[in-house]
């Protein structure tokens, strides 16, 4: 154990005399703080009687507060006293009172965070369930009837404009006349540069049969141009001198004199003025994005409709055309009354038995890609067409008592279609085509390969005339276009949009019927799925609206 330590003189602490400065944090006193030499203090004790006279010696509080004293400042959760609540209700009241004069001071942001919020909704809304927003809007509409205003009809002007020399094609680098198609479009667009509108035509409007696009694809085009003729009360005129399909009299003969009875072509060396002229104006499939595109949309489209109903002009404009304006002529039509007759013959139909006594299917194959991303770069699917067929004979035919099997007119530029569909459908079905036709004229014109637009061409001229009176007779017995009041029609048509044999089917069928009218408010727009006739298999009902009248290229 070390030894204690012993009491050394010379470590005793030598304190030296010093002032201290007493220091508290609740001081007021302006100079507390700070700390005074001898010096000072001494001072300060000689002007005892100038206190009163020195600013920084003055001092309202004492230095140190008693804790008892009501100056001395509450510390502490237990010092906030019992009125704490209190305070705290009149500091949150005057939070509030903050925020509610902030609001009333930005009324702008508030509306406009309003708005935002309003429409994110409707964007989400409208993504997942767009029928609630059509319907509330459909059911605003409707509230408030109106009387259509009646349609004015259009005068024939006496005196044609004057000729901007600008608007006339130059021939000067061609030796032939009329320009094919390509070259038509070449000069409009020289001249025009961008897609017209409909507005002031020529005395006649010709259609140009061009052989660039698929039959259906030029009749479907061909009905609206037919359509602006009487539209405008002009002539209406076709101009098959590049078809590859042979004479289009050959097939069909137009009756839509026009208003000037013996109207003729533009001779072969006058001048066509485009897009306002003299004498005519030529669309053909390859220009017809230049009249029937935007503008056309615009002029024609109903803007209050929904879906479907913005397009009912235009339908109406294309169904009297191919009722009234385009018919097949002597020799056509006795290939499709013929096919007609042993149709009703394979089903063992009576003259009784004309109405919904079958079911058409018409099937694309070859160059027709499906529409859908589902099918895109590719044919839609067999099984499609099967499952579509056995759900809308359920639905139209055997709901009303019909004991018949299943009974199909089949339609399709593929003969091994046919018996994929007997397969698939069974043995108990009944279904007929041109190939299984028993007449030799109706087999002969039936399509022995599937259809490719870029090598019909190179076919020979006597088998694209076949072909295409084969066409014009599956298109007949498949919709019943051009079928008298006796004659076989079918219930319903099943096909995919992206064929223009599919768009036309729905013209022929009827706006009611096709869609399925008539049962419901159809003020939406959409196809009816429960009464429809017109079943489209590709799309689905997915596009917006679900029905083209056209295609243009």
């Amino acid at each position: 154990m070390p030894p204690r330590l012993k009491h050394i003189p010379s470590a005793s602490v030598q304190l030296t005399p010093a002032v201290l400065t007493p220091r508290t944090p609740h001081s007021r006193a302006g100079r507390a703080e700070e700390v005074f030499t001898k010096s000072e203090l001494e001072q300060i004790g000689d002007d005892d009687d100038h206190d009163s006279e020195h600013p920084h010696q003055q001092q309202t509080v004492p230095l140190l507060t008693s804790s008892t004293s009501e100056n001395f400042p509450p510390l502490g959760y237990r010092a906030r006293g019992d009125d704490y609540d209190e305070r705290e209700k009149r500091t949150a009241g005057r939070h509030g009172h903050s925020v509610l004069r902030c609001l009333i001071a930005k009324p702008g942001l508030i509306l406009g965070s309003a708005l935002a919020v309003v429409l994110f909704l409707s964007i989400v809304l409208s993504y997942q369930r767009p029928d609630i927003l059509l319907s509330a809007i459909s059911a605003n509409e409707t509230s408030q009837s109106s009387t259509p205003t009646p349609t004015p009809t259009p005068i024939q002007d006496d005196v044609s404009p004057p000729i901007n020399p600008e608007n006339i094609i130059s021939y000067e680098n061609y030796t032939h006349f009329p320009l094919d198609p390509l070259e038509y479009r070449e000069e409009c667009h020289k001249i025009v540069g961008y897609i017209m509108g409909p507005m002031e035509y020529c005395k006649t409007i010709t259609y140009m049969l061009d052989g660039h696009v698929g039959l259906l694809a030029d009749l479907a085009l061909m009905a609206q141009v037919a359509g602006l003729a009487r539209l405008v009360n002009r002539t209406f005129l076709i101009d098959d001198t590049y078809w590859n399909r042979g004479k289009f009299v050959t097939h069909v003969r137009v009756r839509q004199p026009g208003p000037e009875p013996g109207c003729r072509a533009p001779p072969a060396e006058g001048k066509f003025k485009f897009p306002i002229g003299k004498h005519t104006r030529i669309i053909n499939s390859q220009t017809a994005k230049y009249h029937l595109g935007h503008d056309f949309s615009d002029e024609f489209e109903d803007p209050y409709g929904h879906q479907l109903n913005r397009l009912r002009d235009i339908y109406n404009r294309a169904q009297v055309s191919l009722t009234e304006t385009i018919h097949p002529n002597e020799a056509t039509s006795a290939l499709i009354s013929s096919a007609r007759s042993e149709l009703a013959s394979f089903l063992g139909l009576d003259s009784n038995d004309i109405t919904d006594q079958y079911q058409s299917i018409h099937v694309r194959r070859g160059d027709g890609k499906g529409s859908s991303w589902k099918y895109h770069n590719k044919n839609v699917a067999i099984e499609e067409y099967v499952t579509a067929g056995k759900a809308t004979w359920t639905r139209l035919f055997r709901s009303s008592g019909n004991p018949a099997p299943l009974s199909i007119y089949l339609a399709s530029d593929d003969p091994s279609v046919f018996e994929t569909l007997r397969s698939e459908f069974g043995p108990e079905s009944r279904i007929f085509s041109l190939a299984e036709s028993e007449n030799p004229d109706l087999q002969k014109i039936a399509s022995p390969a599937p259809y490719f637009q870029g090598e019909f061409s190179a076919l020979p001229e006597a088998d694209r005339v076949e072909l295409t009176k084969g066409m014009i007779v599956d298109f007949a017995l498949l919709s019943g276009l051009w079928a008298e009041h006796d004659d076989l029609k079918p219930g319903a048509v099943i096909c995919g949009i992206q064929s223009n044999v599919c768009k036309m089917a729905a013209v022929a069928l009827g706006w009611d019927r096709a869609f399925g009218y008539g049962f419901r408010d159809d003020s939406i727009g959409d196809v009816n799925q429960e009464h429809a006739h017109w079943i489209e298999v590709d799309e689905k009902g997915s596009l917006a609206p679900p029905w083209r009248a056209f295609q243009l290229f």
